[in-house]
């Protein structure tokens, strides 16, 4: 792990989830920001050729299954160490696909591993040590607005994510703490494949690249505004009009596309 002194001007940042999609382009971003990044993730190889690919000094891997206890504490570790971390993207997370009950119980315990006690016990970790200036940015989803059949599980999930980190962002602007929610639609990334796709693929045209969504989370940071940014005019949109339509009919219309 890559050690800063208390005194050094370095802004270092960690990335979990870094190996691939949104959070490689988060890596990517903040090294060309000037960060130095210690990026999680459970693919060493990926992570070191990342690596060797970034530009600037001082980055460190730290390969942790999240779903795993020891994988969590690995990265508690290091947030809580020497390094100073002023940025802490918590972008790791999976979903399933399929009907309740064919999914094996212990799936969706590591599901809720890495999508909550994770996300929750690296930003309680990163918090209690955040200063004025520094920043925490959570991925959540689009879906966590949404009732998700067959996939319900993970949609509750990142509905917890969402309103958990709406108010953390309440609580720590008040010390200057920087805190946004990030809500990714449909998104160019391995994701998908991992969660059993769809039955209706998704058109084109609502498809964002993970480059898109990065962009315009960091832009939404660096304003410092609203707790949550819905990535997406036409996701904003679909979040906006779902307030107007009875839960009945947003159910069965999210049903249809997961059948």
């Amino acid at each position: 792990m890559q050690k800063d002194s208390p005194s050094s001007s370095v802004r270092r940042a960690m990335v979990t989830g870094a190996s691939e999609g949104i959070g490689r382009v988060f890596a990517r971003r903040l090294a060309e920001q000037g960060y130095a990044l210690t990026l999680v993730a459970r693919n060493e190889d990926r992570l070191r050729a990342l690596v060797a690919d970034l530009p600037g000094v001082g980055h460190a891997i730290l390969v942790a299954d999240l779903s795993k206890k020891e994988g969590t504490s690995a990265a508690v570790n290091a947030l809580s160490g020497e390094s100073i971390f002023t940025l802490l993207v918590n972008n790791a997370g999976f979903g399933q696909l399929g009907d309740f009950t064919e999914i094996p119980l212990t799936r969706y315990e590591e599901m809720m591993a890495v999508n909550l006690r994770a996300l929750v016990a690296l930003a309680h970790v990163f918090l209690s040590r955040a200063k004025k200036g520094d920043g925490l940015i959570q991925i959540s989803s689009t879906l966590s607005f949404f009732p998700m059949p067959r996939q319900a599980v993970y949609a509750a999930t990142k509905a917890f994510v969402t309103s958990f980190t709406e108010s953390l962002w309440f609580q720590y602007r008040k010390v200057g703490v920087t805190v946004l929610n990030v809500c990714p639609g449909s998104t160019k990334t391995l994701f998908a494949d991992r969660a059993g796709g769809m039955r209706v693929p998704v058109p084109e045209f609502v498809t964002e690249t993970p480059e898109q969504v990065v962009d315009a989370a960091l832009r939404a940071f660096e304003r410092r505004k609203g707790p949550t940014l819905v990535c997406g005019w036409k996701n904003r949109f679909a979040v906006f009009t779902a307030r107007f339509v009875s839960r009945k009919v947003i159910v069965e219309v999210m049903g249809k596309m997961r059948q």
